[in-house]
């Protein structure tokens, strides 16, 4: 038989972590659905969420279990390309099981915080370039050799300049690793995807038009 002792406290710490789950969504809702709403509901968008709200890294079956998500059917998404995306209610109701006791606003907010300026930022940047983007694709020939330069030219300090190493480009355009060209769509896609809240369109667009003109 289990420690009565041990079973009452961990009964404990659930109804505790439940009340304060409660309490932080229902202050945090509002910034919530607004990062539901910034990130369709991506599950790769919500890993990235949760995982800086860990502080560890956490694997795609967690989040989907996180999410509800039955493991077949995302399977079956994945595997036919069309990546499954959670509801507003999922990611609520997400977020409500992953906190801790000890969790709080204070250190959820921040974090939440960061994700949707990134997203905002990530709009910004594209409504202003993906006409120069698209133009440089083309110009390319989608050639990945051409895009790796590119990458590595918007690279911060002190990687900035230094070739991508092999491989790597493709895994970032998601596109087979002997691949020499992709589309622009995939590579629209993988700008759009890697954008962080330093990378704005006065950074971006020298180098764009640099790469452009070559």
């Amino acid at each position: 038989e289990g420690d009565p002792v041990h079973s009452e406290r961990f009964c404990h710490d659930i109804t505790m972590s439940d009340d304060n789950g409660t309490v932080l969504v229902n202050a945090l809702r509002g910034d919530i659905v607004k990062f539901h709403q910034l990130s369709g509901g991506s599950i790769e968008a919500i890993g990235m969420l949760f995982s800086e709200l860990a502080k560890q890294a956490l694997p795609p079956q967690v989040i989907c279990e996180l999410l509800g998500f039955n493991k077949e059917e995302v399977k079956a998404a994945f595997e036919a390309g069309k990546p499954p995306t959670a509801t507003e209610e999922q990611l609520i109701n997400a977020v409500k099981q992953s906190v801790d006791p000890e969790d709080s606003v204070e250190s959820y907010a921040p974090v939440l915080s960061k994700h949707i300026k990134r997203f905002e930022n990530a709009q910004t940047v594209m409504a202003e370039l993906t006409g120069q983007l698209t133009e440089f694709h083309t110009k390319a020939g989608g050639d990945v050799g051409k895009i790796s330069a590119l990458f590595s030219d918007l690279t911060p300090e002190p990687q900035k300049g230094k070739p991508i190493p092999a491989g790597m480009i493709n895994a970032l355009l998601r596109i087979d690793p002997k691949a020499a060209v992709c589309s622009v769509e995939s590579f629209i896609a993988c700008f759009r995807r890697n954008l962080d809240v330093a990378d704005t369109v006065d950074i971006i667009r020298p180098v764009l038009l640099e790469h452009i003109a070559k």
